[in-house]
């Protein structure tokens, strides 16, 4: 029988370059899909978003205003 051969530096290098780049590609992806997910649920353009976020703002503020005339009472 003979014995298995076990790979020396150069090809513990590319096994490791190989798989390195895989991962990366992986990763990539991943972070491409999610991101293009989020986009769609957040749904609209950027301005649409920025005026959605600045009326919760608005309607948190008149909700901070009236706690704080509440406890001055």
């Amino acid at each position: 029988m003979m014995p298995l051969q076990i790979p020396g530096g150069p090809e513990l290098i590319l096994i490791v370059l190989a798989v390195g780049l895989n991962l990366l590609v992986l990763v990539g992806f991943l972070g491409g899909l999610s991101y293009f997910l989020l986009r769609i649920r957040s749904g609209g353009s950027v301005s649409e978003r920025l005026d959605r976020i600045e009326r919760k703002i608005g309607r948190l503020e008149v909700q901070v205003e009236q706690l704080q005339d509440d406890e001055s009472d």
